[in-house]
């Protein structure tokens, strides 16, 4: 026999497996925006995704989350994704959809929930970003809304109704534990055998050139965000300034500059580039959580700005010292193979294909065929 408490707990079990039917988990929502923002990359499209989280918290919370997900289930179109986001956010998708009807799902949404005592705050993200849209600063995010928008005044404030101006990221919060312990591990451990090497290495660049040991330069990081990268210097102090003149015979094409005989380097720096000994302070970035052992290598940030929609998805990872375009056996992989080698590895990630990447590489140090 069943008791009436065991009932009970079966049909809210039974309820709230309805609710959560009605919502994708964070995994499937992931999966669907993944694939939206493919399709967006190969017709030429647009997307919106819309990001909710609710004021309320604990047992109001999970009885506004059920409120909300009926009310998606009714508004949307039978087209569009609703699931949930990372940190306690739902999420809706809306396919070949631009800025203005966005807005208008938004309004839809919130006049329905301000009706019922749902409050929220809301950001909207469009893919790829409109070109003829100006994103307003963060310190007007205060003013008045605009007139479109005044349907959801009471269910949602105006400071919170946000433009992005970055890409829209595909990518958990959470950094994979293992990923974390084999960096540190493998830096300490890189740090520790490479000490004597680095020293020496720090001497010849003395000897050699006037000028710092290390070169820092700004460079594009983990979701766009910019971080200071560390490199043994191997090219003379007024690089940049000589980098202008030099353009004509950039051998590399789309934003990056390479050059195999470049004027700029030092004697010591070439010998440092052939082994692969200038990298070596990037261990200090991987310890600090900059980079990882393996990545998609990190543009300089003016390189990085001009990159096309679907070559950004790369920052969905965390840069690394070495990736899959760093063993390319091809000599000459142009911009675009670069950038598909490191989606790649953006879309397969995984413990064995990073162990299986550091091996290589260390081979091909050992062969000097690592690239830069």
């Amino acid at each position: 026999m069943f008791s009436l408490k065991s009932l009970l707990a079966r049909g809210r079990n039974r309820r709230r497996k309805r609710i959560t039917r009605l919502l994708m988990s964070v995994r499937e929502f992931e999966r669907a925006i993944l694939k939206e923002r493919q399709r967006c990359d190969r017709y030429q499209i647009q997307f919106s995704l819309i990001s909710i989280e609710l004021y309320s918290q604990d047992e109001k919370y999970r009885r506004e989350v059920r409120e909300l997900a009926k009310i998606l289930l009714k508004r949307l179109r039978i087209t569009d994704e609703r699931g949930h986001l990372a940190k306690e956010r739902i999420g809706i998708l809306l396919p070949h959809t631009g800025r203005a009807g966005a807005i208008q799902v938004l309004d839809s949404i919130g006049a329905i929930a301000a009706q019922r005592e749902i409050y929220f705050k809301a950001e909207i993200m469009i893919y790829p970003q409109d070109e003829d849209r100006s994103i307003p600063e963060s310190e007007d995010s205060g003013r008045e809304l605009e007139p479109v928008r005044e349907g959801i005044r009471s269910g949602v404030s105006a400071e919170s109704i946000a433009w992005s101006d970055s890409y829209i990221r595909m990518q958990s919060t959470q950094y994979p534990k293992w990923k974390r312990f084999m960096d540190v591990t493998g830096a300490f451990g890189g740090i520790a055998i490479g000490a004597p090497i680095l020293l020496a290495a720090a001497i010849a660049i003395k000897l050699n050139s006037p000028g710092p040991i290390l070169f820092k330069q700004r460079r594009t990081g983990y979701c766009g965000i910019p971080f200071t990268i560390f490199k043994l210097r191997t090219m003379v102090i007024d690089a940049d300034q000589q980098k202008a003149d030099l353009m004509e015979s950039n051998e590399r094409d789309g934003p990056a500059f390479k050059m195999k005989r470049d004027p700029r380097v030092t004697t010591v720096g070439k010998w440092l580039r052939a082994v692969g000994l200038d990298e070596l302070p990037q261990l200090w970035n991987v310890l600090k959580g900059d980079m990882a052992l393996v990545g998609p290598r990190p543009l300089p940030c003016h390189e990085g700005d001009q990159c096309n929609p679907w070559q950004q998805r790369r920052l969905d990872r965390k840069p690394g010292i070495t990736c899959i375009w760093q063993i390319s056996k091809s000599e000459a992989v142009d911009f675009d193979h670069w950038m598909r080698m490191d989606l790649k590895y953006v879309d397969n990630p995984g413990m064995i294909s990073d162990v299986r990447l550091l091996l290589q590489t260390i081979y091909a140090v050992v062969r000097g065929r690592v690239e830069h």
